[in-house]
């Protein structure tokens, strides 16, 4: 899943934001005040330790390189007004001429000056001159809106507590509405999971992201698709269940009315020729009953997987011939034209015997059973596809032709569990004129 659509992503940045905006909203509201004042604004401990450093330059200096060095100061300061009174109390100014300072100081005129300087958003430094003042003082004055004094502390800026106090509103409601939102389509899956439609099973729902809670979403509808699949498969399972016991029924019925009508003939007058005559139907269809449980049994241990099997190597071509041998006394009186084409070579595979024979065996049964209408039967051997195939022919009407005959089909059942579990491709083509059957092996698969 992709990180940046990830709810915990999501939950990260949110507490990040909450975060960052404590030190950054105030960074962010003080910052054009300082680009604009760049290079103006200054440190008041920055002037302090100057100020300090030029009264060590200054003792026993005369007046002409006090002027000097003070007007050096106030190139690096533009902003601030520089003045220093000598031992007579003389005002000497540098630079621009200050209104509100005399020219003379009294004691009287300090005390006013320092009163003001106490009223006004002025920042000031003193200092006197040479060893105990002998040479007078010196003043540096600036206005406190270029000293980093001007920055109002957070806890005294109502404007920016209110953007603070805004962000904070914004913050917890971007949470709120994030958590309401999980909570919204946590319910709807819910809703969808405990409410399913007529058919049992709950409908998809619709996914919007692919967050966690979207990969949920995708999961559940991919279960919902699944139990429709198997749904339908049930489904279709229990009508093929359905046919398949009706089809058996059929095929038992049919049997046991026969033998029932002329067991009737037998008790009626059992030493005339129609109750001897009868007698041997009997025995005919007991036979093709005791087969059709044969093929019961034979089908339920495929099923099942516990019909034994032993693969050997075994001439397929020996094992179709013996077959179409035994079986040719029963296809002759039935009426059928049989015709064999087997070469004289072998064609191996590795395959049971028995279940080869019984293959072979429930496919000429097939088409004794359904194909009667043709009279007809071929097997025998083609190259079909590069590969040598066994084929058995037949001119019935067809494999999907319905005909009172046709009961469970055990017998093409067991011949596709059987080809299947021995890697052998059985192929059928079929049509109103006949069908054929295909068998052959691929090795690679064995």
């Amino acid at each position: 899943m992709n990180l940046r659509k990830s709810l915990v992503t999501k939950y990260l940045l949110l507490i990040f934001a909450s975060l960052l905006m404590w030190p950054i909203l105030p960074a962010i509201y003080y910052l054009p005040d300082i680009l604009l004042k760049q290079g103006e604004i200054h440190e008041p401990q920055e002037i302090v330790n100057m100020w300090d450093r030029a009264t060590e330059q200054l003792k026993e200096a005369k007046g002409d390189t006090i002027n000097k060095t003070l007007g050096k100061i106030q190139d690096r300061y533009p902003k601030a007004e520089l003045f220093w009174v000598d031992k007579t109390g003389k005002t000497h100014m540098i630079g621009k001429q200050i209104n509100d300072i005399p020219e003379k100081w009294t004691p009287m005129n300090l005390i006013n000056y320092l009163e003001r300087k106490k009223q006004q958003e002025i920042f000031t430094v003193t200092a006197s001159i040479g060893e105990n003042g002998r040479q007078g003082f010196m003043v540096f004055q600036i206005p406190k809106s270029f000293t980093t004094l001007a920055i109002t502390p957070v806890t005294g800026n109502l404007f920016l507590i209110l953007i603070i106090f805004i962000a904070g509103v914004l913050i917890v409601t971007v949470s709120l509405l994030f958590f309401l939102n999980i909570r919204k389509r946590l319910i709807r899956l819910q809703m969808a999971m405990s409410d399913p439609v007529h058919t049992g099973i709950s409908e998809e729902v619709i996914v919007k992201n692919s967050d966690e809670i979207g990969q949920l979403e995708k999961a559940f509808n991919k279960m919902v698709t699944q139990l429709k699949t198997s749904r339908a498969r049930e489904k279709e399972e229990e009508n093929i269940r359905k046919q398949w016991i009706a089809n058996l029924s059929h095929d038992l019925r049919t049997p046991l009315t026969v033998i029932q009508q002329h067991a009737y003939t037998v008790q009626t007058d059992p030493s005339s020729p129609k109750a001897i005559k009868s007698i041997d139907i009997i025995i005919k269809k007991l036979n093709d009953v005791g087969k059709l449980l044969e093929n019961l049994l034979t089908y339920t241990l495929l099923s099942a997987g516990k019909h034994p099997i032993k693969r050997e190597n075994i001439d397929v071509i020996e094992v179709l011939h013996h077959a179409v041998v035994e079986w040719y006394p029963v296809l002759e009186k039935e009426g059928f034209q049989v015709e064999i084409d087997l070469p004289d070579h072998a064609l191996i595979w590795k395959v049971d015997p028995l279940w080869v024979r019984c293959i072979v065996d429930n496919l000429v049964q097939n088409v004794t059973r359904y194909a009667g209408s043709g009279q007809y039967i071929r097997s025998g051997v083609i190259e079909r596809k590069g590969t040598i195939c066994l084929f058995i022919e037949d001119k019935g009407e067809g494999i999907k032709h319905t005909t009172e005959a046709k009961g469970a089909g055990i017998g093409l059942s067991i011949v596709s569990l059987m080809t299947k579990e021995m890697n052998i491709d059985w192929e059928i083509s079929s049509s109103s004129k006949g069908t054929l059957h295909y068998l052959s092996q691929n090795l690679n698969k064995i």
